[in-house]
C-alpha cells in the first residue's frame, strides 16, 4: 500500500522554512558562544601576563633598592679611594717636575773660569716669583723656565764671552743670554766688598762688570705656574779678581720650597 500525505502542499511548504529558520539561529548561537569562549581566554592569557610583568617590576625594583642601600654604605670606601688617587697623582706631579737645582749649581761652579768673580747669585724656576738674592732683571721673564742669574766681574770683555761659553755647557741648558757687559768709566782705590757697599769692580775700571742669565729646559711633567718658588738666592763679593772665591768672602743661600710649582732645593 503507498502511503498518502494527507497534509496540504501549502502547509508542507511552511513547516518546512520554519525548521530551516531554527536552524540557521542555532549556528548563530554557537558561533557567538565560541566568540565570547575565545574573548574570554583571551583576557585571561592577558590578566595572567599583565599580573606576571608587575610581580617582575616589583622584583627589579626590589633589587634596585637593595643595590642602591649597598652603593650608599659603601660610598665612604670609593670617596677615599678617589682621595687616594687624587693625592698620589699629585704627588707624582710634584715629583716629575721637580727641578735638581744642587746639580745646577754643582755645574755653575764646574764651569766658572778662575778669572771671574761672582757678587750675585739668583735662581728662580719661574720669572713671576722674586729670589733672595737682589731681584730679577728684565731679561728673566724671556723665558718661563727655571733660570739662574749670574752678575759678576772677569778681566777683559772677551773672558765674558769665554765664560757665556763655558755656561753653556752645563747639564740641562737651552739658552744663556748676556742682560749687559759694562766697564767703569772712572777708576777708584776703594776695595768694595759687599758689606763695604762697592761692587766686584774693586774700583777698577779694567774689569767689566757683566749680567748673565742662564735658562734650563722645563723638567718633564712640570707646566709653567704663576706661583713657582724662588729655591736659590746665594751672594759673594771679591776684592781681589783672578778666582772663583777670595778670602775673606762669604756665601749665604736660602730657600724655599712650594707644592703648587713642584719647586726643589739642595
Amino acid at each position: 500500500m503507498r502511503a498518502v500525505n494527507l497534509i496540504p502542499a501549502d502547509d508542507r511548504r511552511g513547516a518546512g522554512g520554519a525548521a530551516g529558520r531554527s536552524n540557521g539561529g542555532a549556528h548563530i548561537l554557537l558561533g557567538a558562544l565560541a566568540l565570547i569562549v575565545v574573548l574570554v581566554a583571551a583576557y585571561t592569557l592577558a590578566g595572567k601576563s599583565v599580573t606576571d610583568k608587575k610581580n617582575e617590576l616589583a622584583r627589579v625594583n626590589a633589587d634596585a633598592a637593595a643595590a642602591q642601600a649597598k652603593t650608599t654604605e659603601l660610598s665612604s670606601y670609593t670617596k677615599f679611594a678617589a682621595l687616594r688617587t687624587k693625592r698620589v697623582d699629585t704627588v707624582k706631579q710634584l715629583a716629575n717636575s721637580r727641578f735638581d737645582w744642587a746639580h745646577a749649581l754643582h755645574e755653575v761652579a764646574r764651569v766658572m773660569p778662575t778669572n771671574a768673580w761672582l757678587s750675585t747669585l739668583n735662581a728662580t724656576t719661574s720669572p713671576s716669583v722674586g729670589g733672595g738674592g737682589g731681584g730679577s732683571t728684565a731679561l728673566r721673564g724671556a723665558l718661563p723656565v727655571p733660570a739662574i742669574e749670574v752678575s759678576g766681574c772677569t778681566t777683559s770683555q772677551a773672558s765674558v764671552a769665554r765664560l757665556m761659553a763655558r755656561l753653556r755647557l752645563i747639564d740641562g741648558v737651552q739658552q744663556v743670554s748676556l742682560q749687559d757687559s759694562t766697564k767703569s768709566s772712572t777708576s777708584g782705590g776703594g776695595t768694595g766688598d759687599a758689606g763695604g757697599g762697592g761692587d766686584c769692580t774693586g774700583g777698577s775700571s779694567h774689569f767689566p762688570k757683566f749680567d748673565v742669565v742662564v735658562f734650563y729646559h722645563q723638567p718633564a711633567g712640570a707646566t709653567p705656574a704663576a706661583g713657582a718658588t724662588a729655591t736659590t738666592a746665594a751672594t759673594s763679593s771679591s776684592t781681589t779678581p783672578g778666582s772663583t772665591t777670595a778670602p775673606g768672602t762669604t756665601a749665604t743661600a736660602s730657600s724655599t720650597t712650594s707644592a703648587a710649582s713642584g719647586g726643589s732645593t739642595p
